[in-house]
């Protein structure tokens, strides 16, 4: 933020991205560290419902800013106008978008989207894991991660077929 070298649009996507690592850092590692130490969940339910939306939330950010990243260099490989239709608005609604997505999933478990043992699990079996309610899990880890990776996965294919299209035509002058 204070290098004016580094204020580009582009790197909105990054210092989102930095932000969300961030997160994961302050909110979601000290307590995973507590709970990894002491093999059971003493915090409470309310803290437990915290402390796993906030993981959900952060990694699910983190891995959409991945997918928002590649969406700008395809866009930057692919199109040739892209340079100056990359404005902070655009760029500032990917953000936006994201960060709504991973709301979203993060907050169904905290809206009741809960398997019916999860009380059990906090309570008497001293276990803090995020919903097991199998259409939660589907559609958190469809929506977390292999939707974004498959579309990562994708964009970086197309990027590599149109930079070698470019040397092959660089080449062929």
């Amino acid at each position: 933020m204070l290098e004016r070298n580094l204020q580009s649009v582009a790197n909105h996507l990054i210092l989102s991205l930095a932000v969300a690592d961030l997160l994961v850092a302050c909110l979601v590692m000290p307590l995973g560290a507590v709970y990894e130490v002491s093999k059971e969940w003493r915090l409470g339910a309310d803290l437990c419902d915290m402390w796993t939306s906030s993981d959900v939330l952060c990694c699910t950010a983190s891995i959409l800013h991945l997918v928002a990243i590649a969406l700008d260099r395809y866009w930057a490989v692919t199109d040739i106008d892209y340079a100056h239709q990359r404005t902070a608005r655009r760029i500032g609604y990917m953000i936006i978008i994201i960060w709504t997505l991973s709301v979203l999933v993060s907050i169904a478990p905290l809206l009741g989207w809960k398997d019916p043992e999860w009380e059990t699990r906090v309570y008497q079996d001293l276990q803090c894991i995020v919903s097991q309610d199998v259409g939660y899990q589907i559609f958190a880890t469809a929506s977390s991660f292999y939707v974004p990776l498959l579309v990562i996965l994708f964009l970086y294919w197309r990027i590599f077929l149109a930079a070698r299209k470019r040397i092959r035509r660089r080449q062929q002058v």
